[in-house]
C-alpha cells in the first residue's frame, strides 16, 4: 500500500511541474541581418552595417512559417521558446514514468 502511495506522489509532482513551467512558444529562434527601410541607413551601402531581425520559424501543414519578433520582444521569446524545451523534457518524463506505471500493473 505504502509503494501505491509514494508512486501518486511522484505522478502529482511530475503533473504539477508542468505547469510550473511559464508561458511557452514552438518554434526555432534564429537571428538574421538585414537592410532597413530608411533609404539614407548605411546599412543600404555598407553590408556589414546591416540590423539583426530575429525570427521565430515553424512547420505548419509541411509548410515554414515565419513570425518577425520586434526588438522589444527579443528576451521574451527566447525565454518562451526555452520553456518551451524544458517542457518537452518534463512531458516526456511524465510520458516515461506513465509507461513504467503501465508495464508494472
Amino acid at each position: 500500500m505504502k509503494y501505491n502511495i509514494a508512486i501518486r506522489k511522484k505522478q502529482k509532482k511530475l503533473i504539477r511541474s508542468l505547469s510550473q513551467i511559464g508561458p511557452v512558444v514552438e518554434g526555432s529562434l534564429s537571428t538574421v541581418r538585414r537592410i532597413c527601410g530608411n533609404s539614407r541607413c548605411q546599412c543600404r551601402s555598407d553590408p556589414a552595417k546591416k540590423h539583426p531581425a530575429m525570427y521565430l520559424t515553424w512547420k505548419e501543414n509541411q509548410k515554414t512559417q515565419a513570425l518577425y519578433i520586434p526588438v522589444a520582444n527579443h528576451e521574451e521569446a527566447e525565454l518562451w521558446n526555452k520553456n518551451y524545451k524544458k517542457l518537452k523534457k518534463q512531458i516526456k518524463k511524465v510520458s516515461d514514468f506513465h509507461k513504467r506505471l503501465l508495464q508494472s500493473k
